[in-house]
């Protein structure tokens, strides 16, 4: 692979965890509302239904995190082959050296999950709510 094959698919994956980002807080979000308004006077099997739901979408997404994650190591490792054969431009020696904010925050990342997925685990079936 060339440089800029390298830096385009870097650059591509920092997009797409973007977009991994935002369908995270839309999820959750929208589980909230719904918490809120609705969803605590449920009966116990919706409640169930829809928090499992939950549970695989937040499955998926750490999968794709992952993924995306491997992929990410794989192209710096990459990056840094080529600049052992031979010289790189400054902007690739600024993604190899800035390193992958995916390793960087990845227990920050984890940890803000698991409290967000532990609280609404809290709120959907040991809550007490006011009527």
């Amino acid at each position: 692979m060339t440089e800029a094959e390298i830096s385009n698919q870097l650059l591509a994956l920092s997009g797409l965890a973007l977009s991994g980002i935002s369908v995270f807080f839309t999820l959750f979000s929208a589980y909230i509302v719904a918490l809120y308004f609705f969803l605590h006077r449920a009966p116990l099997t919706m409640r169930l239904t829809v928090f499992t739901f939950l549970t695989l979408a937040v499955l998926y997404l750490g999968m794709l995190a992952s993924e995306m994650s491997a992929h990410a190591m794989g192209l710096h490792q990459a990056l840094a082959d080529l600049d052992a054969v031979r010289p790189i431009s400054a902007g690739g020696r600024a993604l190899l050296h800035g390193g992958d904010s995916n390793v960087d925050l990845r227990w920050m990342n984890i940890a803000g999950l698991a409290v967000n997925y532990l609280a609404l685990l809290y709120l959907t079936f040991l809550y007490r709510w006011e009527h």
